[in-house]
């Protein structure tokens, strides 16, 4: 999905800029994140940690692209091995999880300020307490939520121990 289409941007240069300084779309995105992993999970919460990788990951064209290509049924460890001959994309995602830190603080800040998620804060888990989108949420936005979706479906599968070395990283 082309960022020029969620915000009518004509400048091509600035597109992932406004991708990434947009929380109110990142909290939507863990919202999403959020709906696939309990669905998924069969009613376990994901840890606050993992929402940290959501934006990194959903906002990186080349993993959105091939995310795109992978079924839902895969899971996170089929999609993480189409990395193998470029290692580098799947290396970077600790780096990007760092420099979007405050971008997605500030996401989950207004999901929870929203009512979109709730966190316990005694297990540090969250769970969404709505199924329905906002209203007038754009379509194109919705796209980017199907992958966020597809995400948390992926690793509601899996362990906490187990996304980390599929991706390869650290919480």
């Amino acid at each position: 999905m082309e960022p020029t289409k969620l915000y009518g941007k004509a400048n091509n240069s600035l597109d992932e800029v406004y991708l990434v300084q947009n929380p109110a779309l990142g909290a939507i995105l863990m919202w999403e994140f959020v709906k696939g992993f309990v669905r998924q999970s069969a009613g376990r919460l994901p840890e606050l940690p993992l929402l940290f990788a959501v934006l990194p990951i959903v906002f990186n064209e080349t993993l959105r692209t091939v995310m795109s290509g992978t079924n839902p049924s895969s899971g996170l460890r089929l999609f993480a091995s189409k990395f193998s001959r470029d290692q580098e994309v799947l290396l970077t995602l600790q780096r990007r999880m760092l420099m979007l830190r405050p971008t997605s603080l500030s996401s989950l800040s207004i999901a929870l300020e929203c009512g979109l998620l709730t966190l316990n804060v005694t297990s540090a888990s969250v769970d969404c307490t709505t199924k329905r989108y906002p209203s007038r949420t754009p379509l194109a936005v919705r796209e980017l939520g199907k992958h966020a979706d597809k995400l948390g479906g992926w690793c509601g599968s899996l362990t906490l121990q187990e996304v980390q070395a599929a991706l390869r990283i650290g919480f």
